[in-house]
């Protein structure tokens, strides 16, 4: 919008100049408003209440003419009818000065000057932002040879170079994950390598570390045994390797209990402890824990021999804890059944301990009733009545030669 002058006012014809400016007619009827009412006499304020024309209103279309030119005049509603009338008749009043023809090219020519900067502007920003620029309105009576304004065509999208030092992050990025890549699949191939070394005529174990270089030591073998069945090789697989030291150290536990009358039970535990270590299922690792179970409860059946031979109260009592922690590592059914008896006979031995030598009878009782006792063992077990029968005969010998020792004489 023109800034109010001083200079000059314009007239009708002026106005009517202005409307044969390019762009559609309600954009020139906004255009000639916003150039004529500043020359007008009067306020703008008040000529617009004259017109019947609001403030917003005309602030708007020269917000949006500085904006985009008469592009921007041709958003919204279009000049009413009775507002133009209006302003045509305020243009007649007495008070306006002709403008001068000169004057009058020289702001058309401004205007078409303003226009075309305007219009390379807007080019040059829809070209940045990849956008296709408005076509502009076709110029109407501009002259008699006029030519036809050929269609606009959308500029091609040149995308902006990337940056060198973009490219240079980006490389190095990748270069810095692909090293990466490769240090993790070294490590893991790596640490699933095993190789066995001899030294001083020991065998060492030895494991490839996390890392693509580097191992460190898992195990030392008093003698290459353990190397039995395993094929000559640089290194060895997890599942190769555990399978090996599995077998030795189970050789191991069968030897010290195969080669002495009293083995070393705590070695025998010790191997096998090994060995499951390096179970490489959960059936082996079952296996080995049965033998465990085993070892604990010979141990436990031993301890509680030896009480019982004390032949005190107090021999007695330790025995039956004894007993009692062997019954949890009972794995089968025959040392359950050994140990529920081996119980009742020490109820027996403890209740004719505390028998005078004269009550012979009383001692008879507890007789009779380990008998039945061992009597429904035969009925629990009907295929197993042989065995049964053995254990009873031991029992009773074993009765008798108590109640020799301590009621006074052999039960009849």
């Amino acid at each position: 919008m023109m800034g109010r002058k001083t200079l000059l006012k314009s007239t009708e014809k002026n106005v009517k100049k202005n409307l044969n400016t390019t762009g559609p007619r309600e954009a020139r009827q906004k255009k000639a408003i916003l150039d004529g009412l500043p020359k007008c006499p009067g306020s703008i304020k008040a000529n617009l209440e004259k017109i019947g024309l609001s403030q917003s209103t005309y602030y708007g279309w020269s917000k949006r003419y500085k904006a985009q030119g008469l592009d921007g005049l041709t958003a919204g509603s279009p000049v009413a009818e009775s507002v133009w009338k209006r302003f045509n008749a305020l243009q007649k009043e007495p008070g306006q000065t002709l403008v001068p023809k000169s004057k009058a090219k020289v702001e058309e020519k401004q205007t078409m000057t303003n226009q075309k900067d305007d219009k390379k502007k807007r080019d040059l920003l829809f070209k940045k932002f990849d956008e296709e620029p408005a076509a502009a309105s076709p110029k109407k009576g501009e002259g008699t040879g006029a030519k036809e304004a050929k269609p606009a065509v959308a500029p091609s999208y040149s995308p902006p170079p990337e940056e060198p030092m973009d490219k240079t992050l980006k490389y190095a990025i990748g270069a810095f994950v692909g090293v990466l890549v490769i240090l993790l699949m070294a490590s893991f191939s790596n640490s699933n390598r095993f190789y066995f070394k001899t030294a001083d005529k020991k065998v060492e174990l030895w494991q490839g570390r996390f890392a693509p270089m580097g191992e460190k030591l898992v195990a030392t073998f008093p003698d290459q045994s353990v190397l039995k069945g395993l094929p000559s090789r640089e290194y060895y697989s997890r599942s190769q390797v555990y399978g090996a030291v599995f077998d030795y150290f189970l050789t191991q536990a069968d030897d010290v209990l195969n080669t002495s009358r009293t083995p070393d039970l705590k070695a025998v535990k010790s191997y096998l402890t090994q060995a499951s270590r390096y179970a490489r299922s959960g059936s082996e690792r079952r296996a080995v824990q049965l033998r465990l179970n085993s070892i604990d409860f010979l141990v436990l059946s031993g301890k509680a021999d030896l009480a019982v031979a004390k032949g005190t109260m107090e021999g007695f009592e330790a025995a039956k804890k004894f007993l009692h922690d062997a019954l949890a590592f009972a794995t089968t059914d025959i040392q359950k059944d050994m140990v529920t008896k081996r119980l009742a006979a020490i109820e027996y031995a403890m209740a004719s301990n505390k028998i005078s030598k004269g009550e012979k009878q009383l001692a008879m009782l507890y007789r009779e009733a380990l008998s039945r006792h061992l009597q429904k063992a035969k009925q629990y077990n009907p295929e197993k009545s042989k065995e049964i029968d053995q254990e009873i005969s031991k029992i009773n010998k074993w009765l008798n030669e108590f109640d020799k020792r301590h009621v006074g004489g052999a039960a009849s």
